[in-house]
C-alpha cells in the first residue's frame, strides 16, 4: 500500500447525514498540490453501536460533549472500536494525522489521538476546526467568558500542531516541510509548544480566489450510506451580513465566492465521479452576490446538467419571480430563509438587514416559482418581549400557505464568538446554571415561546415537517 502523507480524521460525533464536507474539499485541493491524503469518517461505526437519537441529535451534543455524561453514556460502546480505527488509520503509514475539531468530536478525537501517538511515538499529530480557534480564543488571546475548555487537549502534549483557520495552504505546507525534512515549526497560521509554552506564528492570509479550491473529494466516503441522498458543496465562505448571534462572521471575517463557472464545472464533475444528481450548497450565504447566482443558473441551464439543488439564502431585494423562476428552472429545490423574528425592532437589533415586506414577496413568490421555501426562527433573542413574539406568530399565520417547512427553529443560543457573545452586559445578559437570562428573556420564557410556536406550527402546517428545538 502507498504511503499515505496525511490522514484525515472526523470522529464521532460528526453525525450519519452527509459526508464531512471539509474533509473533502481539505483532500480535493491536497490530492491536487501533490499531497497523497487519506479520510476517515469515523461515526458509522459508533452510529451501529449506538443508534438512539438522543446521542446523535447534534443540536443537543451534551452527551459527547459534557465530560461526565460522555464517559457514562459513549465510553464503554467506544472504547472496542479505538484500537480498530487506530490500526486503520496506521495501516495507511500516515507521516501526519490531522483531526477536525468541533465539540462534539473533541472527546473521541483525544482518546484516538492519545491511542495513536502510544503506537507511533513519531506520529505527527495535527488539529484544526472550530475548537482550535476557540482554544486561540480563550488561552492565547485571553477571552473571558467562554465556556470551559478541555485545556489538556490544548496544553497537555497530546497534538503537535494546530491550524489556524483555513487549513489548506497550511497542511500543504506541513506535508511539504516534513517531507523535505524542514523545520514544519516555521509554517505560518500554526501554534505549536516549544520547552513547554505555546507558540503562535503569523497568522496565515486567508485565500483570495477560492477557484484555486478544487473539486471536493468524497472517494473515501461510501457516499450511498449517508442518510440524505445529496452531497454538500461549497460555492463560498463568509457571509455579507453580520447578524449578532451568528459566529460565522467573525471566523470568515470576508466575504469570497468561487466563480460561477468553477461552481457548475465541479457540479458536474461530482454528478459524472458518484453519479449522484442532488446537491446541497452548504454556503453560510449562497445569494451574497446576486449576479453570481444568476450566472451559476445560465451556466446550469446552458450545459444541460440534470440536477436538484437547495440552498440557504438571505431576503435579497434582487431576489424576484424572474430570478426564482431561473434557479427553478437550474434546478433548485428548495431555499431556506433565515426569518429569524416577525418584529422589526428585533430584526434592527439582530442587525439581520432585512425588510419584513421583502420577505413576504419573496417567500410567495419563491413558492410561485416553484421552489419550497422553508425559514429559521430564533425566539427568544436577548430584546425580545412577548408583544416582538405575537409579531413573529402573526408573521407565519399571515405566510403559512407560502411557507413549505419550517426548517428550524430554536431558542437563541450564544456563541461565543458572536457579537451577542462578546457584549452580554449591552443586552443585560447573565449566565445562569440552567441557561442565559436577560431582562425579557429567560429559559423559561423561551421554552414556553417554543412550545406555543410549535403548536401553531403544527396547527397550520400539519402535514409538513416541523422541527422545533430548545
Amino acid at each position: 500500500m502507498e504511503k499515505t502523507d496525511l490522514a484525515l480524521v472526523m470522529c464521532p460525533a460528526w453525525g450519519v447525514v452527509q459526508p464531512p464536507v471539509g474533509l473533502g474539499y481539505l483532500k480535493g485541493y491536497l490530492n491536487g498540490a501533490g499531497v497523497r491524503a487519506k479520510c476517515f469518517d469515523l461515526s458509522f461505526d459508533l452510529y451501529k453501536a449506538m443508534p438512539k437519537n438522543q446521542y446523535w441529535d447534534l443540536n443537543h451534543p451534551d452527551d459527547f460533549t459534557d465530560l461526565p455524561l460522555f464517559e457514562k453514556n459513549i465510553v464503554p460502546s467506544l472504547i472496542p472500536f479505538i484500537e480498530q480505527w487506530a490500526d486503520r488509520i496506521l495501516s495507511h503509514d500516515p507521516g501526519m494525522v490531522g483531526f477536525s475539531l468541533f465539540m462534539s468530536s473533541l472527546n473521541v478525537s483525544i482518546i484516538l489521538a492519545q491511542h495513536l501517538k502510544l503506537k507511533r511515538p513519531d506520529l505527527v499529530l495535527i488539529a484544526g476546526g472550530a475548537e482550535v480557534t476557540r482554544f486561540k480564543q480563550v488561552l492565547l488571546d485571553k477571552m473571558t467568558r467562554f465556556a470551559a475548555l478541555r485545556s489538556e487537549a490544548f496544553v497537555g502534549g497530546i497534538f503537535d500542531i494546530f491550524v489556524v483557520g483555513e487549513g489548506e495552504e497550511t497542511l500543504r505546507e506541513l506535508v511539504m516541510l516534513k517531507r523535505q525534512g524542514g523545520d514544519w515549526q516555521k509554517a505560518d497560521g500554526i501554534i505549536y509548544r516549544r520547552d513547554g509554552v505555546m507558540v503562535e506564528n503569523k497568522p496565515r492570509a486567508m485565500i483570495r480566489d477560492l477557484d484555486a479550491l478544487g473539486v471536493p473529494d468524497y472517494s473515501d466516503f461510501e457516499v450511498g450510506r449517508y442518510v440524505r441522498k445529496s452531497l454538500p458543496v461549497v460555492s463560498s465562505r463568509g457571509c455579507v451580513n453580520r447578524c449578532t448571534f451568528c459566529a460565522d462572521s467573525p471566523l470568515w471575517k470576508t466575504y469570497r465566492a468561487c466563480s460561477a463557472l468553477k461552481v457548475v464545472n465541479d457540479l458536474k464533475a461530482l454528478v459524472q465521479t458518484y453519479e449522484i444528481t442532488e446537491f446541497e450548497f452548504a454556503d453560510s450565504l449562497f445569494n451574497g452576490d446576486i449576479r453570481r447566482v444568476e450566472e451559476i443558473c445560465d451556466l446550469i441551464t446552458g450545459s444541460g446538467l440534470k440536477i436538484q439543488w437547495s440552498a440557504k439564502v438571505a431576503f435579497h431585494p434582487g431576489m424576484g419571480l424572474g430570478l426564482l423562476t431561473k434557479m427553478r428552472a437550474a434546478g433548485c429545490g428548495s431555499l431556506a430563509y433565515g426569518v429569524e423574528s416577525g418584529s422589526p425592532r428585533v430584526l434592527s437589533d439582530m442587525r439581520k438587514n432585512m425588510d419584513l415586506d421583502d420577505a413576504r414577496r419573496i417567500i410567495r413568490e419563491t413558492s410561485l416559482a416553484g421552489i419550497e421555501a422553508n425559514c429559521f426562527f430564533l425566539i427568544g433573542y436577548p430584546t425580545e418581549t412577548e408583544e416582538d413574539f405575537e409579531m413573529t406568530l402573526d408573521f407565519i399565520r399571515q405566510n403559512a400557505r407560502f411557507i413549505h417547512r419550517f426548517d428550524q427553529v430554536t431558542g437563541c443560543h450564544i456563541e461565543e464568538n458572536s457579537f451577542l457573545g462578546r457584549n452580554l452586559e449591552k443586552y443585560g445578559i447573565i449566565r445562569e446554571d440552567h441557561g442565559w437570562c436577560s431582562p425579557v428573556s429567560t429559559p423559561e420564557i423561551r421554552q414556553g415561546r417554543l412550545q406555543r410556536f410549535r403548536a401553531l406550527a403544527r396547527e397550520l402546517h400539519g402535514h409538513y415537517q416541523c422541527e422545533v428545538q430548545s
